[in-house]
């Protein structure tokens, strides 16, 4: 719009002037730093009798931007932790929104009613940016110190898990920030002291001051009992899920045969032969490194090479005698519910151990049965560590005995 003489009109400038603002404003959620002086001037410009006249200014009186505190905490993740874990992590954002940098003081929620368990021992570490991810002993921060406004900053959460958990079971945890800072500059603007936290910030209740800055809370309700709305500070919650393996160890024993009876109708008599299974199962949601099994047989069943070996039948009840399993002195076998490397045998489901005290991951020294399965379950394509038992997966140690 133009005035009658060409020149654009005051309204025009002005609205201008306006539409440049909102755009600069925009640019940042955060806004015009608090402290900043805006000087607004007004210019008339007219003519008399079609001579150009000097303008005539008007300037509105100066005010100081105030202090918008704003910030969010963000949460959500899902940690995978197990029984007895020490000093597991999970991981926050805190963001600042406010329109100046501010300190913020953080505080772990590990005790929230509707979750399994709480965490103990909960610790809270700012990143320092010297590695990513949480290192003990280099993030060792506990406030978020001078975040410039629209930036944000990782915070993680450390706690421990109890030994008492179970497999599935969950606890939130959650994390609360409050603005902290020091408005003692000329005209209240905030004064940014790097590495000592700030002072609690209050909200200001009287009528605005344009010569100085006054203070407006601006934050949401957090997750947190107490956590309200504009009361400069904000909550999140994580979670700690307990995933873990779930082990059973199942024993079980078949009578064979007996020397009068044969496989017919065999009876648990002197010289008769048993066959024992010891399984191990994993129908939990992690997988379980196996080390060491022992089975120390009672003294009424003779444990020992010849009447170990498995036999596929045992018509006269001789352990020697008929079409063993394996070849002979193995008196040891091992199945497994998938195909996978099983002692120096790859791709099976079945192997076959000596009973003599050596390398092979299965011993028997006098009653007692040991077997090792770092040797027994080596590390193939799907088993990363010896020993591993993935989920869903079983393994079974077969071996005979005769009784005395």
């Amino acid at each position: 719009m133009r005035n009658h003489d060409g020149r654009p009109s005051i309204a025009t400038l002005l609205i201008g002037g306006a539409l440049l603002g909102l755009v600069t404003q925009s640019a940042l959620a955060a806004g015009t730093s608090s402290g900043t002086p805006i000087i607004n001037t007004a210019t008339l410009a007219y003519s008399v009798a079609g001579v150009g006249q000097t303008g005539i200014a008007a300037t509105a009186p100066t005010f100081l931007v105030d202090e918008k505190v704003n910030l969010t905490v963000t949460g959500g993740a899902t940690t995978n932790v197990v029984p007895g874990q020490l000093a597991t992590v999970t991981t926050f954002s805190v963001t600042n929104f406010a329109n100046s940098p501010l300190d913020f003081s953080l505080a772990a929620t590990p005790a929230i009613v509707g979750d399994n368990f709480d965490p103990t021992a909960c610790s809270v570490f700012v990143e320092s940016g010297v590695t990513v991810g949480y290192q003990a002993g280099v993030d060792i921060a506990t406030f978020v110190d001078e975040l410039a406004a629209d930036a944000s900053k990782v915070v993680y959460v450390v706690c421990n898990i109890p030994g008492t958990v179970v497999n599935t079971n969950t606890a939130l945890v959650g994390l609360t920030a409050t603005a902290q800072g020091t408005f003692t500059g000329l005209n209240g603007i905030y004064v940014a002291t790097a590495g000592a936290q700030g002072a609690a910030i209050l909200a200001t209740a009287a009528a605005d001051t344009p010569a100085t800055v006054d203070i407006v809370f601006a934050d949401i309700a957090g997750t947190e009992v107490g956590d309200l709305p504009r009361d400069a500070k904000h909550s999140a919650r994580d979670t700690y899920l307990v995933a873990t393996s779930v082990l059973t160890v199942t024993k079980t024993v078949a009578l064979l045969c007996d020397p009068f009876n044969g496989t017919l109708v065999p009876k648990n008599i002197p010289g008769a032969i048993t066959q024992w299974s010891v399984s191990i199962a994993n129908t939990g949601s992690a997988a379980a490194t196996l080390t060491t099994i022992s089975d120390t047989l009672t003294a009424l069943v003779l444990a020992h090479d010849a009447n170990l070996v498995v036999p596929s039948t045992a018509a006269n009840c001789v352990s020697a005698t008929g079409i063993p399993e394996s070849l002979a002195g193995r008196g040891f076998k091992v199945t497994a519910s998938a195909a996978r490397t099983i002692g120096a045998t790859l791709a099976t489901t079945v192997g076959y151990f000596t009973t003599l005290v050596d390398a092979d991951g299965v011993d028997i020294a006098g009653q007692a049965i040991t077997a090792t399965f770092a040797a027994i379950l080596p590390i193939d394509g799907t088993h990363l560590t010896a020993g591993l038992l993935n989920v869903g997966e079983t393994v079974t140690i077969v071996f005979n005995a005769t009784e005395l």
